[in-house]
């Protein structure tokens, strides 16, 4: 433990923060196919792979990480486990239905929120160890909202991007058309 104490404040704005990553989810699925989420950008992951990656850090390496610092005796060590940017494999089978991943970022945060909000308020104050630096369990799962957070910043980016795009190119065929109006070919 150490001397900062998390208040119930403090952690129902982390409930809610884990929140909206499902609730983001669920709202996606009604655009999504709007966009094209397959895309890759010149650098970057496309918006599928994306939500991939945010699913398998929840699962691979947030969650895991906190069931062993609040059951486990022993002092939790995150070099013991991989980082999920390490060990995530874009598998393109999964990539074909983002749909079928955003249900299930949805299914698996709705889980792990839950979890959450069954951790007493004092486990939220055990210590976490990052190369042998101290890091209180509470500040290790607001990392990986922030991480969320940039994630979907990215995508919105992306998203952003490809609706100038398209408005251009709509601006585009407008003009075509206008001067093709003006000065009809002649045969």
């Amino acid at each position: 433990m150490t001397d900062r104490e998390i208040s119930q404040e403090e952690l129902d704005r982390l409930v809610d923060d884990a929140s909206y990553l499902q609730d983001e989810a669920e709202a996606m699925q009604y655009v999504i196919d709007d966009v094209p989420y397959s895309k890759t950008p010149p650098e970057g992951r496309s918006i599928a792979e994306m939500l991939l990656l945010i699913d398998h850090a929840q699962l691979s390496y947030y969650r895991p990480i906190m069931e062993e610092a609040i059951d486990s005796p022993r002092p939790t060590h995150l070099e013991n486990y991989t980082h999920f940017e390490e060990d995530f494999e874009k598998d393109e089978e999964k990539l074909e239905d983002v749909h079928k991943i955003l249900k299930k970022i949805a299914k698996h945060r709705a889980g792990l929120v839950n979890a959450i909000k069954n951790v007493p308020l004092i486990d939220w104050e055990t210590v976490v160890y990052r190369n042998d630096k101290q890091l209180i369990l509470f500040d290790f799962m607001k990392e990986m909202i922030r991480f969320e957070r940039g994630i979907l910043k990215d995508i919105a980016d992306q998203v952003r991007v490809y609706n100038q795009e398209k408005k251009q190119q709509r601006d585009i065929e407008q003009r075509r058309s206008q001067r093709q109006d003006q000065h009809p070919t002649e045969n």
